[in-house]
């Protein structure tokens, strides 16, 4: 699975633009197969420099599923609307591991290859 983490905030007097991004972009995403997992806002800085209001986690079953939902030409139409009403973005694309243990396995063979 692919995840992507947006961080963002968005503009003052821009809600109502960031509103009708979100309104219009889930059937985008439905047709890709995308799935929102967690859409909120930010309450607490525990750690870091990340102090973005606003986070979005939504799942992607592929990294060709995301790339054809960030090409498709509806979004790009839209686009604008997430780009023009929000500042601070930061989109990070991840590919989960299956399992913790997937994750210790993964750093064992680097070390092993250090």
């Amino acid at each position: 699975m692919i995840n992507v983490l947006n961080l963002f905030d968005i503009r003052p007097g821009e809600e109502l633009h960031y509103a009708e991004y979100l309104r219009r972009v889930q059937p985008i995403l439905d047709r890709h197969g995308a799935t929102v997992l967690l859409y909120g806002l930010t309450r607490m800085l525990y750690r870091g420099d990340a102090n973005q209001e606003y986070f979005g986690l939504v799942q992607y079953p592929t990294l060709k599923a995301l790339n054809a939902f960030s090409h498709d030409p509806e979004f790009e139409e839209i686009r604008p609307l997430r780009d023009n009403s929000t500042k601070n973005y930061i989109l990070t694309v991840i590919e989960d591991f299956p399992q913790l243990d997937d994750a210790i396995t993964h750093l064992e063979k680097i070390a092993a290859k250090a």
